[in-house]
């Protein structure tokens, strides 16, 4: 395909190439978010997406949507692409992708006039160039991405009532409403076909039998057979049907439900990661009541009345009896939900604590095991069993208690029909036939609301289930829908806390203290910061926040004088590279594990890292390299080896600034001092803010921030701060001193309460002081 820039219009660039340097799609889709004022980073966009690779078009329609457009995947030719929906998304056959502008008609031929095509090509760069008809057509896939602003509610207060968004499960589902109406097709036809049965039953023992009529007897066998067989075909399709869409809402409502699970705001996570994964557990009850065999019960409800006309129609009135069993059988299952729903939600929650009690002991078995913990754990496993089983046996005793209610009345519901049948034949108002066919009617009247009476249990648990994953999708999330961000450059990692506190979430009545209180601090870029501290006093927190994993109670998170609100998640932590204290692994092989931020990570990138982190001598004596197997949680490292991995995932992602929180705490001497070497020249010419209790981490830093209950009580130069602490006289430094300048820390800032002018201010950090004595 050749191509003419669009400016001049003249010359031919280079055929494009076969092979993909790069995600093609996904700088289209960022070109498009920009072009209609959603300016969005590639990280902001693919944050949160299944996305291992290349972006796939599913996954194109998902980043659209969530940036704000409304995206439609066709099938089109080229001509046939609305003009009015222009710039589209062109899938091309090499997997790669390009921006349709606008068609150009030349009207000067006569016969032929000739067609061209604005296109704007990611390998070339953003700058629109031309093309033919055929030499865009040779490389169309067929497939285009027609993209187009959402529809926007004005902010503006307004008397009329919103329509809700509708319900999350509601909604998808909507998305397979035709093959629900094919179902009800479906079911319009057995319900129908399926009087067949009973017309035959009826005419052979009102006129085949008294006139032994064996043609017509046979003629009806045939035609009762092909009704019977086209019954029992349309049941197949409409299980098929209903399985089919069954599976594609599973795969997005799955998909929906996990995706929201990962985008809660950390301060709203539930105590208990047990119990939060029975409640997505829980996603399984809703699907199997949902399943063909329920929802082919509820489809065959409406013709519950059908049926009662037909026995008016044969039996007369017979037809009372069954019509005065609906709503017995319907009361009695109204009766029976309320304490089968009481039941449920007592074992729901019951079964939560347990799964809670079995997630936390097989994570902590080594710990068991060391303190001989076993025994309290079997106990809570064994009073929550007892409570669970106990809850779950009341359920299906109501349950089978409804069910033996609904088949006792349906047992008298026949006798009652064959006691008045009989009165009717003796005064001559009723055919044996119409008797056998009334008490075959009936039955199909009964029997759909039997069979929602043993549904009943299984209601009762998708409701639950339902309720508790109600409250799941409407916990705060880290990006709300319909939230902007600024698009902006990399951060610069100039960051600053004015009066910020927190308090951790507290569980039930209990009231935390508040980790921090009013800090004010300011990190610029490249400085090389130290968080020291007693246990407790806030540092992990203080780091936390900086991270943006949590949100501050009160006061601003700044960076380069931006508020964080103001800066999308995901570009915040490109800038910010955080390493936790757990160093927490995944299972999988190293690589995954270093990677898993950015799978599509060039292998010289992923080198160098290890080299940086000294991972490579590792990778360099296993026979499997970079696919070495890691374990559960990293249990197949060490300690030091698993934190020289966290390092190293933060690094692939080159962040402008490092937060560092106890990186060392598992290392020995010896491998810390090689760490700290690898520490200093990963983090060259980067902004590094570590928390640590390790005097030897102090070589890496020139300032020194103390942190004592919640509050920044001391700030300033390393050497001036470790002189503090050691209680060596600094005269005339407990001042606060002039702005610093650029890159350089304060020599010295007392900010602690309750310390006069001139006095010491070692000993309200004591804690600290003699952790750092031997530095100074």
């Amino acid at each position: 395909m050749n191509v003419q820039p669009s400016d001049t219009g003249a010359g031919n660039a280079p055929s494009l190439p076969d092979t993909l340097t790069h995600d093609s799609l996904l700088d289209s889709v960022a070109w498009l978010c920009a072009h209609y004022g959603l300016g969005r980073s590639h990280a902001v966009l693919i944050s949160g997406l299944a996305k291992y690779g290349l972006l796939t078009p599913s996954l194109a329609l998902e980043a659209l949507t969530q940036a704000g457009l409304a995206a439609k995947l066709v099938e089109r030719p080229l001509m046939q692409l609305p003009e009015h929906l222009l710039p589209a998304v062109l899938l091309r056959r090499n997997g790669s992708a390009c921006v349709l502008l606008g068609r150009l008609i030349d009207d000067s031929a006569e016969r032929d006039p000739q067609i061209r095509y604005r296109v704007m090509l990611p390998e070339l760069g953003e700058a629109p160039v031309e093309c033919t008809d055929a030499e865009l057509g040779d490389t169309y896939s067929g497939y285009a991405l027609l993209v187009k602003p959402a529809a926007k509610v004005d902010a503006r207060p307004d008397d009329l009532p919103t329509e809700p968004a509708g319900h999350w499960l509601l909604r998808t589902l909507w998305r397979y409403r035709s093959y629900y109406a094919s179902a009800a097709v479906g079911a319009f036809l057995i319900n129908v076909l399926g009087l067949a049965s009973v017309f035959f039953t009826m005419n052979v023992y009102d006129r085949v039998v008294p006139n032994q009529a064996y043609v017509t007897l046979w003629s009806l066998a045939i035609g009762v057979a092909l009704a019977m067989l086209m019954e029992a075909v349309s049941r197949h399709v409409r299980a098929h049907v209903l399985d089919t869409a069954g599976k594609k809402a599973d795969l997005v409502l799955g998909s929906l439900l996990f995706r929201q699970a990962l985008a809660i705001r950390m301060e709203h996570r539930p105590a208990s990661a047990g119990s939060f994964a029975h409640r997505l557990r829980e996603f399984e009850s809703v699907r199997d009541f949902a399943t063909s065999a329920t929802l082919s019960v509820v489809s065959d409800l409406p013709f519950v009345f059908l049926f009662v006309g037909v026995v008016f129609a044969v039996g007369g009135p017979l037809g009372w009896i069954p019509l005065l069993m609906i709503p017995l059988i319907v009361g009695l299952g109204a009766i029976v939900q309320w304490p089968l729903a009481r039941a449920m939600r007592e074992n729901l929650r019951e079964a939560s604590l347990k799964q809670g009690v079995l997630i936390e002991s097989i994570d902590g078995l080594e710990t068991l095991k060391a303190v001989g913990g076993e025994g309290a754990m079997r106990h809570r496993w064994d009073a929550f069993s007892a409570k669970t089983a106990a809850s779950s046996m009341q359920s299906r005793q109501l349950s089978s208690m409804a069910t033996s209610c609904v088949s006792f009345l349906q047992q008298m519901q026949t006798v009652a029909i064959v006691i008045a049948g009989v009165y009717l034949i003796g005064e001559g108002k009723l055919t044996q036939g119409a008797l056998i066919g009334s008490v075959m009617l009936a039955g199909r009247v009964t029997a759909p609301l039997g069979q929602v009476m043993g549904l009943a249990l299984r209601f009762q648990q998708a409701k639950t289930a339902m309720h508790s994953l109600n409250q799941l999708m409407a916990m705060p999330v880290e990006h709300e829908p319909g939230q902007d961000y600024l698009a902006q450059p990399p951060l610069s990692g100039h960051v600053k806390l004015d009066g910020v506190s927190f308090e951790y979430p507290s569980a039930g009545l209990q009231q935390n203290a508040p980790a921090l209180d009013q800090v004010s601090v300011e990190i610029r870029p490249g400085e090389r910061v130290a968080i020291l501290g007693r246990v407790g006093s806030g540092k992990s927190t203080l780091l936390r926040l900086i991270a943006r994993l949590y949100q501050p109670t009160a006061g601003k998170l700044l960076a380069d004088g931006l508020d964080a609100a103001q800066i999308a998640p995901a570009d915040w932590r490109r800038a910010f590279g955080y390493v936790g204290q757990d160093s927490r692994l995944f299972y999988g092989s190293l690589r995954e594990n270093v990677t898993i931020g950015r799978p599509d990570v060039p292998a010289t990138e992923l080198l160098r890292v290890l080299k940086l982190t000294g991972l490579d001598a590792l990778v360099a004596q296993h026979p499997a390299g970079v696919n070495l197997q890691v374990g559960e949680n990293g249990r197949d490292l060490s300690g030091g080896q698993r934190q020289l991995v966290a390092l190293a995932r933060s690094l692939i992602a080159r962040p402008r600034t490092l937060l560092l929180d106890e990186p060392t705490s598992a290392m020995d001497s010896q491998t810390e001092a090689q760490f700290i070497e690898h520490l200093r020249q990963a983090s060259a010419g980067q902004t590094l803010v570590v928390v640590t209790h390790r005097t030897s981490l102090l070589a890496l830093v020139d300032r020194i921030v103390i942190v004592d209950q919640g509050k920044i009580v001391m700030d300033g130069e390393k050497a001036r701060v470790l002189a503090a602490l050691s209680g060596q006289p600094e005269t005339g430094e407990h001042h606060a001193p002039p702005e610093p300048q650029r890159n350089r820390a304060p020599k010295i800032r007392v900010v602690q309460r309750g310390v006069e002018p001139g006095a010491s201010p070692a000993e309200p950090a004591g804690a600290v002081a003699s952790s750092t004595a031997e530095a100074s």
